[in-house]
C-alpha cells in the first residue's frame, strides 16, 4: 500500500541529492571531473532534475525531465512561462521566489506532462552556489501520481466502509482490553449513549453487576486462547438504566497477538426475548385452560351421573317420609340420610356450577349493591379483627348476572381471606369500569374486547406461592387441613365466573396477601329491577296421562311414585325409540311427555324431534342435570314447552308441569 513520504523523509533525500550535486561543483578540483562522469550521474537519477537562474531561466534538465515534460532545446534558456500554462508556471515562478527567500521549498504540485495528462509531483527546491557567490535553484521533482491516486481510491474504499458499516443493523465497535475504540450508529441506538460517550468507555459501565462483567470476560479470554469468536447472551445497561438483553459475538482480529483488538458485533434481542417469555405465557395460559376444560367435562360428567344415584336416594327418603309419622326413631335416621344426601347434592352442585352446567337465572344486577349486601352479611360473621374497605365507582355499569350466584362468588373468597388472615388484617372490595383492548386480550386467554366491570376483591394475608396459584380452582385441590374444606370454593368461583361469559385472576406471593380480579361484561342497555320472593304455593297435582322417558330404572319408578302420588298416571319408557313407541300406541291418551336428555341410542334431542313430527302440538318437558345453556338451550328451543332439572326438586316439578299442562 502507498505510503505518503514525511518531509523528514524527503529532506534526508533531498539532502542526499544536494550533497551529491555540491560534491561536483565544490571546489575547482571538483569542477574538473569529466563532463562525461556528471552527466552519467545526473542523467541517470531517477526523478526529473533541473538547475535554474535566479531569473527562473532552465539552465539544465535531465534526461528523465525530458521523457516526461520535453526536449532541452525546449526548455534550456527558457522560462516556466514559456513552455508550461500560465497557471501553472505563474505558480513555478511564485514557488522560485520562495526559495530565494527561505532557501529551500517541497510542495505537491499538478504539472502537464509532454502529452497533455496531468500528473502531480512533489518537487523539493533549494539554492545552489556558483563559484563566483552567485545563486541558482536546483531542484528535483518526483512521480507520485499513482501512489496519490492509490491513496485516494484507498482512502475512498475507507469511507465507503465507514459509511457501509454506520448504516448495518447490527451494532458493531472495536475494543481494546475492554474498551471502546471505534463503534456504528447501530451500537449507540442499543445503548442508547452518543458517538463521543461511548469512544473510550470502558466495558465495566455496561454489565448490571460486576458477576456479568466476570462472566462476559472469561468468555472473551476462553476465546483468545482458543482463537475463535466467543459468541454470549447478555444483558447491558443503557444510559438511561433500561436493560438490553443482545447477542454479542467478539472476534479476534490478530489472533497471533495476545493484546489484539476485537471487532464486536451485537444483536438487541429484547423483542425477541419478551415474545419468547409471552409465547411461553400464553402457552401457560392456555395449558391452564385446556386443563381446566379437561377437569370440567369430568366433573360434569360425574357431577351428573351422581345426581341420578342422589335422585333416587333423596326421592325415596322423601317417600319414605310421607308414609310414616314425624315422631318415631325412623323418622328421625330417614331424616339424617336425607340431610347427608341433601349435603351430597350440595357438593354435586357445585361440581355442576364448575363445569358451567347449571341453570343461571340472568338479569340487570347492579355489583355495587351486591357488594354492600355481601359487606353487610360478612360483617356479622367475620372476626372484627380484619377489617372491610368498600370502594365502589360511581356510575358503575350493570352487567346482566345471576345476582345469587355473584353474591355466593364474593361470600366465598370473603371466607377464604378471612382463613388467609388468622391475625387479622383488611378486606378489600372495588368496582371500575373498565374497557378491555385487542392488545390486552391477546395476552390473557379467555377475554374478548369490550366493555367490563371489574371486581376486585383482596386481602392482607398470608398469600400463596406459584405452584399453589396454578391449581387453585382445580376441583378438590384446597391447602386447608383435613376436614376443614371440600376444595370446591373456588372451583365454584370459577365456574360461576365463565358461566357469565367473564374473566378470573389471581395475583398472590408468599407473605404479600392476594388479589382476585373478576371481569363481567357490561350490559348495552337494561335497567336493575328488584327480585321478587317466589310466592308460597301448595303443592299441585293433576289426573292427566304423563310419558316418563328416562334410561335410568331408578330415576322411572321414582318419577312414577311421586307423579302417581300427586293424581297423575304415569306411563314410563326407557329410551327415545321406546318412547315413539308408546306415542303411537297411547298418543290420545297422554297429555304431556317428560324426556331426559341425555340417553343411550335414540337421544332426548332425535326423540324430540320425531315426537313433534307426529304431533306439532305435543307438550313436552325436557328434564336435565346440565343448565338450559348449550346443547340443553338447543333442544328446548327445538320444541319443548318447559325444563326441570334433575335432581328432581319436587316443588319446582310440579309447578313446571302444571304451568305446561294449563298453557
Amino acid at each position: 500500500m502507498y505510503r505518503k513520504p514525511s518531509y523528514e523523509d524527503l529532506e534526508l533525500r533531498c539532502e542526499e541529492l544536494e550533497q551529491r550535486l555540491a560534491s561536483c561543483l565544490q571546489t575547482e578540483e571538483d569542477l574538473q571531473f569529466s563532463e562525461e562522469r556528471f552527466s552519467a550521474f545526473m542523467e541517470n537519477l531517477p526523478a526529473a532534475v533541473f538547475i535554474k537562474d535566479v531569473e527562473s531561466r532552465y539552465l539544465y534538465v535531465n534526461r528523465f525531465y525530458e521523457d516526461i515534460f520535453g526536449t532541452r532545446e525546449e526548455f534550456v534558456g527558457k522560462i516556466p512561462l514559456d513552455v508550461f500554462p500560465e497557471k501553472t508556471a505563474r505558480s513555478m515562478v511564485l514557488d522560485d521566489q520562495e526559495v530565494l527567500f527561505r532557501g529551500y521549498s517541497l510542495r505537491e504540485e499538478t504539472v502537464p506532462d509532454k502529452s497533455g495528462a496531468e500528473r502531480i509531483y512533489q518537487t523539493h527546491k533549494f539554492l545552489m552556489n556558483r563559484k563566483d557567490g552567485s545563486k541558482l535553484i536546483g531542484g528535483f521533482a518526483l512521480d507520485i501520481t499513482e501512489g496519490r491516486r492509490a491513496n485516494e481510491a484507498l482512502e475512498k474504499s475507507e469511507a465507503t466502509l465507514e459509511r457501509v458499516f454506520q448504516v448495518l443493523p447490527v451494532g458493531l465497535g472495536l475494543v481494546q482490553e475492554r474498551v471502546s475504540q471505534w463503534h456504528n450508529n447501530a451500537m449507540t441506538e442499543i445503548l442508547g449513549y452518543r458517538s463521543e460517550e461511548l469512544r473510550g468507555k470502558n466495558g465495566r459501565v455496561l454489565y448490571p453487576d460486576e458477576e456479568e462483567f466476570r462472566r462476559i470476560g472469561e468468555a472473551i479470554n476462553e476465546a483468545r486462547l482458543n482463537r475463535e469468536t466467543a459468541e454470549v447472551e447478555t444483558r447491558w445497561v443503557r444510559k438511561d438504566g433500561s436493560i438490553a438483553d443482545c447477542l454479542v459475538r467478539y472476534t479476534l482480529l490478530d489472533p497471533e497477538k495476545k493484546a489484539s483488538a476485537m471487532l464486536v458485533m451485537a444483536e438487541d434481542i429484547s423483542f425477541q426475548k419478551r415474545a419468547e417469555e409471552e409465547r411461553k405465557r400464553l402457552e401457560a395460559q392456555l395449558q391452564q385452560a385446556q386443563k381446566m376444560e379437561a377437569v370440567g367435562t369430568l366433573a360434569g360428567g360425574v357431577a351428573h351421573d351422581f345426581n341420578n344415584l342422589l335422585q333416587a336416594i333423596l326421592g325415596y327418603t322423601q317417600i319414605l317420609l310421607m308414609d310414616m309419622e314425624g315422631s318415631d326413631a325412623e323418622t328421625s335416621n330417614l331424616k339424617q340420610i336425607e340431610k347427608s344426601a341433601q349435603r351430597a347434592s350440595e357438593l354435586t352442585q357445585q361440581l355442576l356450577t364448575f363445569s358451567r352446567k347449571v341453570e343461571s337465572k340472568l338479569r340487570p344486577v347492579d355489583l355495587n349493591q351486591e357488594v354492600s349486601q355481601v359487606r353487610k352479611f360478612l360483617e356479622r360473621t367475620i372476626p372484627r379483627m380484619i377489617d372491610i374497605e368498600v370502594h365502589l365507582q360511581e356510575g358503575l355499569w350493570t352487567v346482566n348476572g345471576d345476582a345469587a350466584q355473584i353474591e355466593q362468588i364474593m361470600i366465598n373468597l370473603g371466607v377464604n381471606a378471612r382463613d388467609a388472615m388468622p391475625e387479622g388484617g383488611t378486606l378489600v372490595f372495588e368496582t371500575e369500569n373498565r374497557v378491555l383492548d385487542a392488545e390486552y386480550c391477546y395476552t390473557h386467554l379467555g377475554t374478548r374486547p369490550g366493555r367490563y366491570v371489574l371486581l376486585s376483591i383482596s386481602d392482607t394475608g398470608m398469600g400463596m406461592d406459584g405452584t399453589t396459584v396454578e391449581h387453585i380452582f382445580e376441583p378438590f385441590f384446597t391447602t386447608k387441613d383435613v376436614g376443614k374444606g371440600t376444595g370446591l370454593g373456588l372451583a365454584m368461583v370459577y365456574g360461576i365466573v365463565k358461566n357469565h361469559d367473564g374473566y378470573i385472576m389471581c395475583y398472590s406471593e408468599s407473605g404479600k396477601g392476594t388479589t382476585f380480579k373478576i371481569y363481567f361484561p357490561a350490559q348495552e342497555t337494561g335497567n336493575v329491577t328488584a327480585e321478587e320472593d317466589p310466592e308460597a304455593e301448595d303443592l299441585k297435582g293433576g289426573s292427566e296421562t304423563i310419558l316418563l322417558v328416562d334410561d335410568e330404572e331408578s330415576l322411572r319408578d321414582l318419577g312414577k311414585d311421586l307423579l302417581e302420588r300427586f293424581g297423575y298416571t304415569i306411563i314410563t319408557a326407557t329410551d327415545g325409540e321406546r318412547a315413539v313407541e308408546t306415542w303411537k300406541e297411547k298418543g290420545a291418551d297422554i297429555a304431556l311427555v317428560i324426556l331426559d336428555l341425555v340417553m343411550p341410542r335414540m337421544g332426548g334431542k332425535q326423540c324430540l324431534e320425531v315426537l313433534l313430527g307426529m304431533d306439532p302440538g305435543l307438550k313436552v318437558i325436557i328434564a336435565s342435570g346440565f343448565t338450559v345453556d348449550g346443547r340443553t338451550k338447543e333442544v328446548v328451543d327445538a320444541g319443548a314447552r318447559g325444563f326441570i332439572r334433575k335432581p328432581y326438586e319436587l316443588r319446582q316439578m310440579l309447578k313446571e308441569i302444571r304451568k305446561v299442562l294449563d298453557h
